[in-house]
């Protein structure tokens, strides 16, 4: 019938005003409906297949999380699934195709529950000065070749501490010629190769260094008395997947490793604080996204100051061969004595990492 109706095309075209207007209709629309009908059951068949994959994915992440390897790459990147929602949305809007429409609906509320909130608008409250602090996590990068740029972004947030990670001696020098007046207080003599450092406004009653696996590399664990109230600051730089720099080969191995690394740390900070009862502050170059099994443990534990108070999907981490960032993976937490009032993401100061600078106000006593 396809085959005969098209071969009537041309006789159509050129008969139309000898034929009967109601049968012309007929065959044309005869015509028409085999393309149009393809073209729906294409659509729909693209947005059911989008959702299915959207919900094996909320079943398996359910069910083990971070435990299998590819699962846990897919949990961390998962972000950039979504970033077609749109497209297909529109598309079976101006197609008018309602069921495809429909079976939009579930990437689209699982999209919403990850980061509709970040869009939110953000109510502003008025806080007294000595009732918040407003805390940076600052990944420097080792290699950065314009450690004065640091300082530039530093003054320009005006924070209280600064969190540092992969610190090393030009980079340490370079802050204390230029901040060592505004910043009179730091744990650099208890620096590291790569390691962690605090600069901080306020006091720095304790500070010690404690083991975070592999390897025993070092975390930061200071007190700062910040306007006579103890403060427990940690300073902590998980490990980094790095799956760009090694084979493809490699790939399984290191990501197990990495994944299983970034387990053992978040079981260490969990010991450490649960021996604390007092205001606690942690910053930190995590390198996990809000969709893993790590972030969803440091959640049980502590608050997520850009969760609460940032806008916006919050990306700090900016490869230098990608004119934009791509992940957020630094961040500062806050135990439940602090509410987050105001958080965004800072100028990068030569860093393949852009700053997350938080402003916490304390909900206890004066």
């Amino acid at each position: 019938m396809k085959f005969c109706l098209n071969c009537l095309r041309p006789c159509l075209d050129k008969t139309d005003n000898f034929i009967h207007p109601c049968l012309y209709a007929i065959l044309q629309s005869m015509i028409h409906k085999p393309s149009t009908t393809f073209r729906q059951r294409i659509i729909f068949i693209v947005s059911a297949a989008y959702s299915s994959l959207v919900v094996l994915w909320l079943c398996l992440r359910w069910l083990f999380f971070d435990q299998l390897w590819p699962l846990a790459i897919i949990n961390t990147t998962i972000f950039y699934f979504f970033l077609p929602l749109p497209i297909l949305i529109l598309i079976t809007i101006y197609q008018r195709q309602k069921w495809a429409t429909a079976a939009l609906l579930i990437p689209l509320f699982t999209f919403l529950f990850f980061w509709g909130t970040l869009f939110l608008p953000q109510i502003s409250t008025t806080i007294k000065p000595s009732q918040k602090i407003t805390a940076m996590s600052y990944n420097v990068l080792f290699s950065n070749k314009t450690p004065d740029a640091l300082a530039v972004s530093i003054n320009s947030a005006s924070p209280d501490i600064i969190g540092f990670q992969e610190l090393r001696p030009a980079i340490i020098n370079s802050l204390e010629s230029n901040l060592s007046t505004t910043y009179p207080y730091h744990t650099f003599a208890m620096f590291d190769p790569r390691g962690v450092g605090l600069l901080s406004r306020y006091p720095i009653i304790e500070a010690t260094k404690f083991s975070f696996p592999p390897r025993n590399r070092l975390a930061l664990h200071t007190i700062i008395d910040w306007n006579g109230q103890p403060v427990h600051v940690f300073v902590v730089h998980l490990s980094a997947n790095n799956f760009f720099d090694n084979p493809i080969s490699q790939l399984p191995q290191l990501a197990m490793e990495r994944y299983g690394q970034r387990a053992m740390q978040i079981t260490r900070l969990e010991e450490e604080l649960s021996m604390i009862d007092e205001p606690v502050i942690l910053m930190c170059d995590c390198n996990l996204t809000d969709t893993s099994e790590a972030y969803f443990r440091l959640k049980q534990m502590l608050n997520d100051s850009y969760r609460s108070a940032g806008w916006g999907f919050g990306h700090t981490l900016h490869p230098p061969d990608l004119p934009f960032r791509v992940q957020r993976i630094d961040y500062v937490w806050h135990s439940d004595d602090f509410t987050s009032e105001s958080s965004y993401v800072g100028l990068a100061g030569g860093s393949d990492h852009h700053p997350v600078i938080s402003t916490l106000a304390y909900n206890g006593k004066e």
